[in-house]
């Protein structure tokens, strides 16, 4: 029953008034309020939903005509940007080492990249990735009494078992519910790039290998009959020596033991036969100087040249108080190089730990495989004054050895001195070198 007061000039039709109420339950009738985001009408909800519904079919739509990550993000950009009020929209991926993120977007913001890689290295993102929630951080520099005037929504992207970047997004909203539809259609977008991304990342991976691939067979193919013709030359020249010295011999036995013979002959001969061996030598020293310069390049187990390296050091850490702990990944490949290089590596990190650790420290020797690199990393407590300096870098005889050895391997050094921390040092050696004929 409805009680309509007289003075009442219109009310709303019973049936429309009942539309946001359902049931709770079947066994008890009272009826419970369904949320529906403060929308007053059924014909403004639905439009609602048809309009999210059109935006994703649009974008599912265009997504697969993507050629590569950065229609992927300007796809995203364009589609976020409709869903929520937004300044900026980036996608970050992490790099091949795990240990940075870096935009699709090539002009992005570089306060957008060092607040996203700001908030991964003090732990944000890994909650973001435990919670898989969107988390919202505040932009401090636009904070002021009245609270931050842009807020950073971060978005976590992955699937079952992989991290593969977050969406990053600066907007004037202060929060999204789990529940609510811009979140759910941000969630469907998402999972809708993910499977394109590790597509085209894979695409793009096996393409660079195949292009190498046919670096290396149109190299060998170019230098085949070149490297056959020269091992050919190299024993002629060596069967022409002997020959030679028997004409030389020859022709000292001639002029003793013929003295009438005309010297002018036999001088001659001599000439032509010291022409022919310059010849030869000339041609010796060029193959010499064109032998690889890593010819002492061989498969090295890392892991069997950090242990044995602890063993030779394990009396000069007793007489200075000092430990050096193994964490040490298993069935590592091997590496190509020459091992005189890693002994020199690890003797040279050593030189910078002594200096730089007190009486009863401790160090870390760690080795890790990823991505087809291998990694060996050294941990400690002390700070390694002066590695964040590029200038006093150069100045550093041991740092710039390191640095010279790597680049000699085609790998690369990382120093990181951390306030309150201590000093990480990376070693990344490439699982793939150039070929050298």
């Amino acid at each position: 029953m409805r009680l309509i007061k007289d003075r009442t000039r219109e009310y709303e039709s019973f049936h429309k008034s009942l539309q946001y109420f359902s049931k709770s339950s079947e066994v008890k009738g009272d009826l419970k309020l369904l949320s529906f985001e403060n929308h007053r009408s059924n014909q403004n909800l639905l439009e609602k939903y048809s309009f999210f519904m059109q935006n994703l079919t649009s974008f599912q739509k265009r997504a697969r005509e993507a050629k590569n990550l950065l229609d992927i993000h300007s796809l995203t950009q364009e589609f976020i940007r409709r869903i929520l009020q937004s300044k900026e929209v980036e996608i970050f991926l992490f790099s091949d080492t795990n240990r940075h993120l870096i935009p699709v977007n090539k002009n992005a913001n570089p306060n957008h990249i060092n607040s996203v890689n700001k908030a991964y290295s003090e732990g944000i993102l890994e909650w973001v990735f435990e919670s898989k929630k969107p988390t919202v951080v505040p932009d401090l520099n636009s904070y002021t009494i009245n609270g931050s005037k842009v807020n950073q929504m971060i978005f976590p992207i992955y699937d079952a078992q992989t991290k593969y970047g977050v969406l990053s997004v600066y907007t004037s909203s202060v929060k999204i519910s789990d529940d609510s539809l811009e979140n759910s259609s941000i969630q469907i977008i998402l999972g809708i790039i993910v499977p394109i991304i590790v597509s085209l990342r894979q695409k793009n991976s096996i393409n660079k290998l195949y292009q190498e691939l046919q670096v290396y067979q149109s190299k060998v193919h170019n230098d085949f009959d070149v490297n056959a013709i020269g091992n050919m030359a190299e024993g002629i020249i060596e069967e022409i020596g002997t020959p030679l010295q028997v004409i030389l011999s020859l022709s000292d036995l001639i002029e003793n033991d013929y003295p009438k013979i005309d010297k002018e002959i036999t001088e001659k001969i001599k000439k032509q036969v010291n022409k022919v061996t310059e010849l030869t030598n000339r041609l010796t020293k060029f193959a010499d100087l064109n032998k690889p310069a890593n010819k002492n390049a061989q498969p090295c187990q890392l892991n069997k040249l950090v242990k044995e390296f602890r063993n030779v050091l394990n009396a000069t850490l007793q007489n200075l108080g000092m430990e050096c702990e193994l964490d040490l990944e298993e069935n590592i490949p091997p590496i190509l190089t020459d091992p005189n290089d890693i002994k020199q590596l690890l003797t040279s990190l050593f030189s910078l730990l002594k200096s730089a650790t007190k009486r009863n420290g401790a160090f870390i020797i760690q080795t890790k495989y990823i991505k087809e690199r291998v990694v060996l990393s050294v941990f400690t407590t002390e700070q390694i004054e002066g590695l964040n300096s590029e200038g006093e870098n150069k100045s550093t005889v041991t740092v710039k050895l390191i640095h010279d050895l790597m680049r000699k391997n085609e790998g690369s050094a990382e120093f990181n001195v951390l306030p309150l921390k201590g000093t990480i040092i990376h070693l990344i050696f490439p699982l793939k070198r150039k070929l050298v004929l």
